[in-house]
């Protein structure tokens, strides 16, 4: 039996019987883990208000050699998420960031990019970045993280420079110019705004990029061009995604 600590995020938690909860967390150096905080569900249980969503936390656990699932012993508070649910906007968003290091987060393997980006864009957030800006950076980077965001630099199949404009190619996830694109099937149109924003991910902060936001069309179109690489790459769309434009839609 290992004794493990680490600072840690809280990605999900789930009831289990009538006490216990199964959380899922992410760490830099183990990846994602997911275990049983035994009383969690307890009126006067240790783990009260220390398993919020996105919380950062101080987690410790046991773990064995072939069980799915550690053993929670100690979780303490390091920085709430709170003001990132306050509304169901907040709430949806955080759901949907969650999922995005479920899905493209190995467990037990070394994820200190990852860990990284997920905990700057909700400080960033919790501090009150435009959660649209704060949702496409994101986006971008872990899709750039899981080796599968195409170039926005040159066209893989001229390297012309893709400034000006730029096709996506649904069926491989590949941005090429336009003269490459003609006659393809599944085609999504990258204007030069949107191709700016992706270069300035590449090299600029949140912090940076909020100085000189892009405005809301070019977020909008970044986020579908987002979207349809996702989908692409997983064969099918995230659910946080789905409930989240669907919700917010009818809202």
């Amino acid at each position: 039996m290992q004794n493990l600590s680490a600072p840690a995020l809280v990605l999900d938690a789930v009831n289990l019987q009538e006490r216990d909860r199964i959380v899922s967390f992410l760490t830099a150096d183990h990846g994602q883990k997911r275990g049983v905080a035994r009383g969690a569900r307890a009126k006067y249980s240790r783990f009260a208000g220390q398993l919020q969503p996105l919380a950062k936390v101080q987690v410790s656990w046991f773990e064995k050699d072939g069980r799915d699932l550690v053993r929670i012993s100690e979780v303490s508070l390091l920085r709430s998420a709170a003001a990132l649910q306050e509304d169901l906007e907040g709430i949806l968003l955080g759901s949907y960031l969650a999922e995005h290091m479920m899905e493209f987060v190995q467990e037990n393997e070394e994820s200190h990019r990852f860990f990284r980006l997920l905990d700057t864009t909700i400080e960033a957030l919790v501090g009150g970045l435009n959660r649209s800006l704060g949702a496409r950076y994101f986006e971008i980077w872990s899709l750039r993280l899981a080796g599968v965001f195409p170039t926005p630099w040159e066209c893989p199949l001229c390297a012309n420079d893709l400034a000006e404009r730029a096709v996506l190619l649904e069926d491989d996830g590949a941005l090429v110019c336009p003269s490459c694109a003609a006659g393809q099937a599944g085609r999504f149109e990258v204007g030069p705004a949107v191709i700016e924003l992706l270069r300035r991910t590449a090299g600029e902060n949140l912090a940076s990029l909020s100085r000189q936001p892009p405005n809301a069309g070019v977020l909008e179109r970044t986020e579908e061009l987002c979207a349809r690489v996702r989908r692409t790459f997983l064969q099918y769309e995230l659910k946080s995604y789905n409930v989240m434009r669907r919700t917010l839609a009818i809202g």
